[in-house]
């Protein structure tokens, strides 16, 4: 008899919970059981492609659930290990020749004894929310093998995917980059896409049989970076990037070992697009610093904003038909034609980053770029029951006081209230994953990050809420 299904692991953007240990939610069983499920759900599609990243527990899961796909009917291209920006690509570049969706087992940046799964259309747009929870419920009623078996290929795609990557980048002279892939999947596609550019890579971290990361993979906090600024200045590398887990997130470091803010490296990447797409719309998640908005406008684009979350942002963009955009999490989406998809590619990125770098230097065009004083996403605790109810009564009793954009959460323009601080401002909102509100708050200036944090400490606790874990926050440095 099969295991309770684990109801709580099938979240907005994918599947993930805990894959070691006993009583781990996430077991080869259940990744089966996903497999069979989401290969009778996925409209048209005729074959899946699946890889997975690099964890210890990633091959079993990976496996059952190819068995699953197969006892659904459809075939399966097995791509081994891959980042999740690869099975996009290989998925979007099959459904040009066969329907064909994709599955990644990943946890992305979750703590290594994490894993996951993530869900592709033909299109390589994740499945939406709704979607996911369509099939935790087949899942939970429980499939039935179909009577055809679907037939199990291997294929790499990354020869392939190298070569489609470098045909858009060029260096003007050459670059030494450092990268620290984090023993994570881009050890399969980063150095070897940056060598095909004409970068000179040299590396830490990019061991793809080591599953013990000597840091988290996860380039939007500050302390994953630390091994990487060093090794760039030791080094004379000209340019660094941290990528996580899965590859579908970057970190820049500059050539004198400091760390671009995440706000930073969007305003930067916004003004590249900007000055081959004039006049364009950039997409931009709710958590979005103010000075990226203000650079967005001075440079003639318009700011659209989003809901946080990779597979929310790209429905977004496909929505509005915009070609760019990223997010405070260190995802930059593009647009691509050649196979027509939305990547959050970190590898290309890189690629991008490194052509724009052999022609100047970055660190003028980042020291150029202006910076307010901002939070960290601070997380504020708050049970799964009750937070989508606090976060809308939060957002209700701001209405009446202060203009605010409600696309996600509420985020809160405060500068009405503040002296001197145009571009004050506040968000709290649900997290789709974790039980917490989490409050970002951000000023132009230290006295008015202050008074901003007072205001947002004093409406969390008018809500019950302790707000601590903010009144005892440094800004970031």
């Amino acid at each position: 008899m099969s295991a309770p299904v684990p109801r709580d692991i099938f979240r907005a953007y994918d599947i993930r919970g805990r894959a070691v240990g006993r009583d781990a939610p996430l077991t080869p069983d259940l990744a089966f059981r996903i497999g069979l499920a989401f290969g009778q759900l996925v409209p048209k599609a005729q074959q899946i492609v699946v890889g997975g990243d690099l964890r210890r527990s990633t091959p079993a899961l990976q496996q059952a659930a190819i068995a699953g796909l197969l006892d659904a009917g459809l075939d399966v291209i097995d791509i081994g290990r891959a980042t999740s920006p690869l099975v996009y690509w290989a998925t979007a570049r099959l459904t040009l020749e066969r329907p064909t969706a994709g599955l990644v087992v990943t946890a992305s940046h979750n703590p290594p004894d994490d894993n996951g799964i993530k869900l592709l259309h033909t299109d390589a747009m994740p499945l939406t929310p709704q979607e996911i929870q369509a099939v935790a419920d087949r899942v939970i009623a429980g499939a039935a093998p179909v009577q055809r078996q679907g037939q199990r290929t291997l294929w790499s795609p990354r020869p392939d995917y190298v070569r489609s990557v470098a045909e858009s980048f060029r260096l003007r002279r050459p670059l030494q980059v450092a990268i620290d892939p984090g023993n994570g999947a881009t050890t399969v596609t980063a150095a070897a896409t940056l060598r095909a550019i004409g970068c000179d890579v040299i590396a830490i971290n990019d061991d793809p049989e080591e599953t013990e990361p000597a840091h988290p993979a996860d380039p939007q906090h500050v302390e994953h970076v630390q091994q990487l600024c060093a090794f760039v200045v030791e080094s004379g590398a000209q340019l660094g990037f941290a990528f996580d887990g899965d590859g579908d997130r970057l970190g820049l470091v500059d050539h004198r070992g400091r760390r671009a803010s995440p706000d930073q490296l969007l305003a930067l990447l916004a003004q590249d697009w900007l000055a081959s797409h004039p006049n364009a719309d950039i997409h931009v998640d709710v958590k979005t610093s103010h000075a990226v908005i203000d650079h967005i406008s001075k440079l003639g684009g318009r700011a659209v904003f989003g809901p946080v979350g990779h597979s929310l942002g790209k429905y977004a963009m496909q929505d509005a038909q915009i070609d760019f955009g990223g997010e405070a999490s260190t995802h930059y989406y593009y647009r691509i034609d050649d196979p027509p998809h939305i990547t959050d590619d970190a590898v290309r990125t890189a690629c991008r980053l490194a052509q724009l770098a052999s022609d100047a230097a970055l660190a003028p065009l980042l020291d150029a770029i202006p910076r307010y004083v901002t939070s960290p996403e601070v997380k504020i605790a708050c049970p799964d029951s009750v937070k989508h109810h606090t976060a809308r009564a939060l957002a209700d009793a701001a209405r009446s006081r202060w203009p605010i954009n409600e696309i996600d959460g509420a985020r809160i323009d405060l500068s009405p209230d503040i002296p001197n601080s145009p571009g004050a401002w506040c968000v709290i909102r649900a997290s789709n994953t974790t039980p917490f509100l989490t409050v970002v708050v951000e000023a132009p200036s230290d006295d008015g990050y202050q008074h901003a944090r007072r205001i947002t400490c004093d409406l969390l606790a008018e809500h019950g809420l302790d707000p601590t874990p903010l009144s005892a926050q440094p800004p970031l440095a």
